[in-house]
């Protein structure tokens, strides 16, 4: 029974795809609003992915609710397949519809969007013509021209632009404000004052009308917002791309009849049949058959992989030559391909320390352009515009110098400036077989500048071999060894690896072990046939009594040939000693000298003794000054922590279970992908391809997306604080009035600095590691 109570109150998660948010501020406001509902333990509202992650507690509060608390604030919500709320079986044909029909309803918004800025540009430009009267373009005046102007202008204001006001309407019943606060104040401003102008028939020359003004305003940010849009789908394809590697259909066999079925429909356990040229559609292995494999789009390896009976195949990936018979192992959302696309989109969906401040001002931003609007209003009025403006009544300058403070503020660029850049990041990351978990760890990798790296299985190939074998006196080779590869057989560490493989390369049969128990960075102890078997390195056994000094000698050339040394006691007794050799990984030695070029400071740090890592070190032309062995995983920990105590970032490198405690202490922990899962869950960055060389483009990766937030930042703030003076016409006394921003032209300043903030991030998807 408490069993049943635990399973119902665990938290369950729910993405929802949210439309309707108009800027960042959309996206707080939402997050406010979700935090707030009983039941929800976190909101992640995303404007830049368009998205909400809720976790939420299933017995307060139902996923139906709130989706309809969404709904409620202004916003249109819809649950992606493959969240909690779906159930078990992400890859139901129901979620499947409800995207299709997300995606028309998607596609009928966008079209309806395209034709109304169309309207408003045509419209626009034809009240641009009359308005300018006769005097400018030459044709001669009509009566009621200006009113025919006023009535194009009506259809620009309240059909073209009614998502600004219906935004502003949704925001100003939160009690918040947004980008469509400030849109619809400053056209809404010029076009009545505009009609009020022309329906008290008030003198043109004193009061000049700005319906060109108000259209143009709504017009040009309906093509920012358009343009914005398909820049932030830009940033975003790299995970389309990962979704489109998927194939919908799969060929399985099923009561010797082969069958075309939807991918979705496959089982566990399903024969799959692939044949030449197509993709992969589920994680299985080779049954039957031999080809090669295109894993490009997963680890970012550029050369097909060889695959044979028995070895695995991953969904997306792609059959070029010979027919395969596989075995499903993994289906839907439970594959490597769904993996990777749900952590890079969380990785996305989480924000950067670098945001806090850009927050923080956000936040208080659009009311406080209010308020600055109306005090530059008001202050115009009373200093006595005539001065400056003598044609005009003050009243039609201050009007001016309010709407175009209200529409030269754009919190869209301060909003986008980093997720886009962060979508993009981690976008082109995954495509390259990099998977950043975080924004925090994106950041904390771009500013780091040192580098600590683990010997065995990340410097080295891991692929260990028995270089030479001793034993005691009294103690019989096939012995000692038959008894070390039964207690190995329950390791995975690439030096208990080498000796179970050479047990059987000898043929040596297997026995049973008890009471087994691994002391990691040390060795493995327990009891077979009988007898105490301890393996380990040389400290621990010389720790536990055992004499080992029959084999000084052989340990003294293992020593001197840079391999490892393993120690083997029987009921205490020392009666064993093998020597272990390591390959270096070939893209070492580069990946050093890359990672030295950028400025790195690099430090091996290995639990190998001292002239074994000296040995691989001199090979990878390390300087020995840059070598730490014989350290403990523990140990390890302690060595990173008092490089960041000494003010240093320091980036951890390692693959296996005893380099955990070392990834998580690290400013960012970066496991290779072939690692055991210990290390890749401790870790900050995967490098899905066991590839050293992804490390350094990990690291360059992360610079260039710094550089795009830092760059699209300024942009943002600096843009501000040089145009909201000009429109608040402070520079006026100085320059005179050529220096006044009329309101259509703020309106187009607007659009613009969030276009240059879109199209600055999306230059990340041309990311070349080698540039």
């Amino acid at each position: 029974m408490p069993l049943e109570n635990s399973e119902k109150t665990a938290p369950h998660d729910i993405t929802l795809d949210v439309r309707g948010m108009r800027c960042d501020n959309c996206a707080r406001s939402l997050t406010d609003v979700l935090a707030r509902l009983e039941g929800v333990a976190e909101a992640r509202v995303s404007y830049a992915l368009e998205e909400a992650l809720i976790s939420f507690d299933p017995n307060r509060i139902s996923a139906d609710t709130i989706v309809d608390a969404v709904d409620s604030a202004g916003f249109e919500a819809h649950r992606r397949s493959g969240d909690a709320a779906h159930g078990a079986n992400n890859a139901n044909s129901a979620a499947s519809n409800e995207n299709t029909e997300l995606a028309e309803s998607e596609e009928r918004n966008a079209l309806r969007r395209r034709n109304r800025m169309r309207l408003g540009i045509v419209l626009s430009l034809v009240i641009m013509t009359l308005g300018m009267g006769p005097g400018m373009l030459g044709f001669p005046d009509f009566p009621g021209r200006m009113w025919i102007v006023c009535g194009l202008a009506a259809i620009v204001q309240f059909y073209v632009g009614s998502e600004f006001h219906i935004g502003a309407w949704h925001a100003a019943r939160r009690l918040s404000t947004n980008m469509d606060t400030l849109v619809s104040l400053g056209s809404s401003v010029a076009f009545f004052y505009s009609l009020t102008v022309l329906m008290l028939k008030l003198d043109g020359t004193l009061f000049p009308v700005y319906f060109e003004s108000a259209a143009m305003i709504i017009t040009l940010v309906m093509v920012g917002k358009f343009l914005e849009a398909r820049g932030r789908r830009d940033a975003g394809g790299a995970i389309r791309a990962l979704l489109a590697q998927q194939p919908d259909r799969a060929r399985v066999e099923r009561d010797g009849v082969a069958l075309l079925i939807e991918t979705r429909e496959v089982r566990v356990g399903d024969i799959v049949l692939v044949h030449p040229g197509e993709k992969i559609p589920v994680d299985a292995h080779v049954e039957a058959g031999e080809s090669r494999i295109d894993e490009a789009m997963l680890t970012g390896e550029s050369r097909p992989v060889s695959k044979r009976a028995g070895d695995p195949v991953f969904a997306g990936t792609i059959n070029q030559h010979g027919a395969l018979r596989l075995i499903a192992e993994a289906v839907g959302d439970a594959t490597a391909l769904a993996g990777i696309i749900r952590l890079v989109r969380e990785a996305q969906a989480t924000r950067a320390p670098i945001q806090s401040t850009v927050d923080r001002v956000a936040g208080v931003f659009v009311p406080s352009m209010i308020l600055l609007a109306v005090a530059v209003g008001f202050a115009w009025w009373m200093v006595g515009a005539e001065r400056y403006f003598p044609t005009l009544h003050p009243i039609a300058t201050s009007l001016m110098f309010a709407a175009s403070t209200l529409l030269i503020s754009c919190p869209c660029a301060m909003g986008l400036a980093t997720p886009l850049a962060l979508i993009a990041g981690t976008g082109v990351g995954a495509q390259r077989g990099l998977l950043i978990k975080s924004a925090s760890a994106l950041e904390a990798t771009g500013s780091v500048d040192s580098i600590v790296l683990d010997k065995t299985g990340t410097l080295t190939l891991g692929q260990h071999r028995i270089v030479s074998a001793a034993t005691a006196s009294g103690f019989e080779e096939t012995d000692v060894l038959r008894l070390a590869a039964a207690i190995e057989r329950q390791s995975e560490h690439p030096l208990a690896r080498a000796i179970v493989a050479h047990a059987d390369a000898m043929g040596l049969p297997d026995s049973e072990v008890e009471g087994m128990e691994a002391s990691p960075g040390r060795g493995i102890r327990g009891f077979v046939e009988g007898r105490e078997i301890q393996i380990g390195n040389q400290r621990w056994l010389a720790e536990s009594t055992v004499d080992l000094a029959c084999f000084d000698q052989n340990v003294r050339r293992a020593s001197e040939s840079g391999d490892s040394s393993i120690f083997v006691s029987v009921d205490g007794k020392a009666a064993g000693h093998f020597a272990v050799g390591d390959v270096p990984d070939p893209s070492a030695r580069i990946t050093l000298e890359r990672l030295d070029a950028l400025g790195l400071r690099l430090t091996m740090l290995t639990g190998d003794e001292t002239a074994s890592a000296h040995a691989i070190a001199r090979k990878l032309d390390l300087p020995e000054t840059s070598v730490v062995a014989g350290v403990l995983p523990g140990e390890k920990a302690t060595f990173i922590e008092k490089l960041r105590e000494r003010g240093e970032c320091v980036a951890m490198v390692g693959d296996g279970i005893n380099d955990a405690p070392a990834l998580a202490t690290a400013n960012v922990g970066i496991a290779i992908g072939s690692g055991t899962d210990v290390a890749i869950e401790a870790a900050d960055v995967v490098l899905v391809q066991n590839d050293l060389s992804a490390v350094a483009d990990a690291i360059v990766l992360s610079r260039r997306t710094l550089r795009t937030i830092r760059q699209n930042l300024f942009w943002a703030f600096g843009y501000n604080l040089a145009a909201v003076p000009l429109a608040a016409g402070l520079l006026v006394p100085w320059g005179g009035s050529g220096m006044r921003l009329d309101p259509s032209i703020a309106a187009m300043a607007m659009a613009l600095s969030s276009l240059f903030v879109v199209t600055n991030s999306a230059r990340l998807r041309r990311f070349d590691p080698s540039k």
